[in-house]
């Protein structure tokens, strides 16, 4: 450094930076960085993009994948490939989506194992680590029971479970899955308890019920549909605030004074810092692929509800979500 020969005070060499020219740059830099992020998104697609599944092949979660991926492929005009990341009930894949350059070309979908697994503990990543996309589907529950059942409402159903804590069973289709928690978010909201019993995914536990192995199960409603059109079974409640149309005699959980919102999601995810032009694109498009025929075809096989919201709907539903299950843990 030199001395100011008027003040004697020691400052900066005039070769130096002085702070008008280090602001200058700091904004210069913020510029470019802006215009590049700007000019990127503009470019975006230019080359395929990766959809990641977080289970095995095969399962809802992957059939729907494969079914929004031949949307946006449409689309953007680029292929979008549906990767399968399985391990850890999700941990894995959705860990892989975190991790990935936020630069749009690779998305995921997240379930509800994404905050489950971390308020359990297994997995330090949230949903506060992703740029929520766009909510697809929501897939409500039933309480189910076999046909000749002593229970005929849900009132008796709870009354015989305070009666006797831990002595009914009540199937579900994974330990820690979103029915296993409906369940357990009953038992909060009732003040009973029962016995959790976790099978291979629902239709396992559906065939424990039907060979009396166990008293009920936490199924998605239209897995159970078929055994209760057919006379096999009995619905003694579904969650949330709607009735099925295919079931207009069955109550809701919120009827009867249990306002359970606890649900089968499949949302679509991106690593926190991508653009927000470029999660509002593909936000844009999931919605015009939740309308398209050929997708709503494959929901129906694989009885998935349909229901989109954007990118802050979807994001105010996480919040909303985490906050239930924090009940429950």
């Amino acid at each position: 450094m030199g001395v100011n020969k008027r003040t004697g005070s020691r400052g900066l060499d005039r070769n130096g930076p002085t702070r008008r020219s280090v602001v200058l740059g700091s904004a210069a830099v913020a510029l470019t960085m802006l215009a590049t992020t700007s000019l990127m998104a503009q470019e975006w697609p230019s080359r395929p993009i990766e959809l990641v599944v977080p289970f095995a092949p095969g399962g809802g979660t992957d059939l729907l994948a494969r079914a929004l991926a031949d949307e946006l492929s449409k689309q953007f005009d680029v292929p979008v490939q549906v990767v399968n990341r399985a391990g850890g009930g999700g941990v894995v894949g959705f860990e892989d989506i975190k991790g990935a350059k936020p630069d749009g070309y690779k998305l995921g979908i997240l379930t509800a194992q994404l905050i489950t697994a971390n308020l359990r503990g297994v997995m330090q990543t949230s949903y506060r680590d992703f740029a929520p996309v766009a909510m697809l589907s929501i897939d409500y529950a039933g309480l189910s029971v076999q046909s000749d059942a002593k229970w005929k409402t849900l009132a008796e159903f709870l009354d015989d479970a305070k009666a006797n804590p831990g002595s009914i069973t009540v199937g579900n289709g994974s330990q820690g899955g979103s029915f296993h928690m409906l369940a357990r978010n009953l038992e909060e909201a009732a003040g009973v308890k029962v016995k959790h019993i976790p099978f291979d995914g629902g239709p396992a536990a559906i065939v424990q019920l039907l060979g009396g192995h166990i008293d009920s199960t936490a199924n998605g409603v239209t897995e159970t549909l078929p055994y209760i059109q057919s006379g096999q079974l009995r619905m003694l409640a579904v969650s949330g605030s709607k009735r099925y149309s295919e079931l207009p005699d069955v109550p809701t959980s919120t009827e009867l004074g249990y306002p359970l919102d606890i649900a089968t999601w499949r949302g679509v995810g991106m690593p926190k810092d991508t653009p927000p032009e470029i999660v509002a694109k593909i936000s844009d498009a999931v919605a015009a692929a939740a309308k398209a025929d050929t997708f709503l075809e494959t929901m129906k096989k694989i009885g998935a509800n349909v229901e989109y919201m954007n990118s802050s709907g979807f994001s105010e539903y996480l919040a909303k979500q985490e906050e239930t299950y924090k009940k429950i843990f």
